[in-house]
């Protein structure tokens, strides 16, 4: 499983061990409101191959998004803000 931790990358392995690597990129400061509106704006980008990882990930955090969650059980992505309100649910196809 992948996760981030403290913006650094982590994989834990079946074996139960930890694997966390150095810091991708600077710390990401996210906004205090929320702007759903931009926040989509910047998911579609993506997902249209118009922006890299991080530039989506700045926009995310323009946009109040702290996080987000690969449910790989339920194969959803979740995206929360920094209060922990759930923006969006999705299942992954």
């Amino acid at each position: 499983m992948r996760f981030v931790y403290n913006r650094r990358p982590l994989r834990i392995l079946r074996t139960g061990h930890k694997v966390i690597s150095p810091a991708e990129h600077e710390e990401l400061r996210n906004a205090d409101v929320s702007n759903r509106q931009d926040f989509l704006k910047h998911l579609d980008l993506h997902s249209q191959g118009k922006t890299s990882y991080l530039e989506m990930s700045r926009g995310l955090a323009a946009t109040g998004i702290e996080k987000w969650t690969f449910d790989t059980n339920k194969m959803t992505m979740t995206h929360y803000h920094k209060r922990g309100n759930i923006m969006l649910l999705e299942e992954i196809e």
